[in-house]
């Protein structure tokens, strides 16, 4: 009889352990997830009341279909893009020191990191093979993210040329 209590008594301390274990765990791994970002979305790309600044111009054509405008933490703005045929690709910006990148961004290395220039301006084009690529270039105190999280290949550097030349930040007034 004594032993049966004892036996009950240990299975109820490993529970509780293992419970207490489990928690701990958990709770661990939600301090060290990111916190999501706050968006804000906007029918236009001009945040000037909030973030000081307007997208002045950036491309458009029958390729390049822009379809939502955000403002990210209230200083990145991003505009999300329909890249025909059925890609998407993101361009943010922000005034120079303040670029917020996309989760997990950074979280791997990138297999190929080239930079080059474009209408004067110095290019840094970042690639993973199927997975997300970039391109980045700072002009008159803003900068400037092209990114793709699933690229088709060579997406990003064909669409370089157009956004880099095409696309300018200005203050609000």
């Amino acid at each position: 009889m004594v032993d049966s209590l004892w036996f009950v008594l240990t299975l109820v301390l490993l529970a509780v352990v293992s419970v207490a274990l489990v928690l701990v765990l958990i709770l661990r791994r939600e301090e060290t997830c990111p916190a999501r970002e706050t968006r804000t979305e906007y029918l236009h790309p001009d945040y000037g009341q909030t973030a000081g600044f307007r997208v002045a111009s950036a491309p458009i054509s029958e390729v390049i279909l822009p379809y939502r405008c955000w403002l990210i933490e209230e200083r990145v703005s991003e505009i999300d893009y329909d890249i025909v045929p059925g890609r998407r690709m993101s361009l943010r910006t922000a005034k120079q020191g303040q670029m917020l990148y996309p989760t997990g961004f950074f979280e791997y290395a990138f297999e190929d990191v080239q930079q080059y220039d474009i209408d004067g301006i110095t290019v840094t084009q970042r690639q993973n093979a199927g997975r997300i690529s970039s391109v980045s270039w700072v002009r008159d105190g803003y900068e400037y993210l092209l990114y793709s999280l699933q690229p088709e290949m060579n997406m990003i550097a064909g669409l370089a040329v157009p956004f880099v030349t095409n696309t300018r930040v200005e203050p609000a007034v």
